[in-house]
């Protein structure tokens, strides 16, 4: 008998779950609620919805948390890595290279400690000091000392801390406070009831309305469960794996 088949819901990545959802309104929207019989439960569907997309966007934003932070600890390594090359500079048996790291070592003092920065101030006080680093005033230091690497790097990772946190700060007030697994959990309650009447639906009115939209959607079940088996498989394959040792 004609029947909607069981979903792996539960075995759904974020990702893969609002995609399976975005699929299945797809559908709905090419047959029509009116004409399966489920206006109001779709209605909810549409809700349960919209929420799991802002909650979606909510995981995705909160990264960028986890990403300052890296890009702040990166400034603060390169920060470490300049003042470690400029304090061994100091002690140089070349007088030049000595001179130019006390010149440099000056200059690291009037900037402060990056590190000690609040994330709001780090991104000006590293473009500051790279800027000055690379000014014509330094520039022939920053060579004698052989800081040029290091330079570009705090430079690099000045780039990055600032376009995250700038992305950040974007997209703060789209902050949502909504939480996946509470949303993944309505939105599975409402795709349920919308399934469990369908296939009521079909005993009491036949197959003939229903049989197209039933197939699509068990096609579309089919081509989930397949990617769940092959991600499966990849995730064994790579847990199994080892790399040759070298002789």
């Amino acid at each position: 008998m004609l029947k909607i088949e069981d979903s792996p819901l539960s075995r759904f990545q974020n990702e893969e779950h609002y995609k399976y959802y975005t699929d299945v309104d797809g559908l709905i929207t090419i047959f029509t609620a009116a004409t399966l019989l489920i206006v109001p439960e779709y209605e909810s569907f549409k809700k349960s919805y919209a929420d799991e997309g802002e909650a979606l966007n909510y995981v995705r934003k909160s990264t960028y948390t986890k990403m300052l932070r890296e890009a702040d600890t990166k400034i603060n390594n390169t920060f470490d890595g300049i003042e470690d090359a400029v304090n061994s500079g100091l002690n140089h048996y070349s007088q030049p290279v000595k001179e130019a790291a006390e010149r440099l070592r000056v200059l690291l003092d009037a900037n402060g400690n990056i590190k000690r920065k609040t994330q709001q101030n780090k991104s000006g006080a590293t473009l500051k000091l790279v800027t000055e680093l690379k000014g014509s005033t330094y520039a022939t230091d920053v060579n004698t000392v052989g800081l040029n690497g290091w330079v570009d790097k705090l430079d690099a990772d000045y780039k990055n801390h600032y376009a995250l946190q700038t992305s950040k700060l974007n997209e703060q007030d789209a902050r949502t406070h909504l939480r996946m697994k509470v949303v993944r959990t309505e939105i599975d309650s409402v795709y349920r009831r919308i399934t469990e009447k369908i296939n009521a639906l079909i005993i009491v009115n036949g197959e003939a309305p229903y049989v197209e939209f039933v197939n699509k959607l068990n096609l579309l079940i089919h081509s989930y469960e397949n990617s769940l088996s092959l991600r499966k498989d990849k995730d064994k394959d790579d847990s199994t794996t080892t790399t040759p040792e070298v002789k």
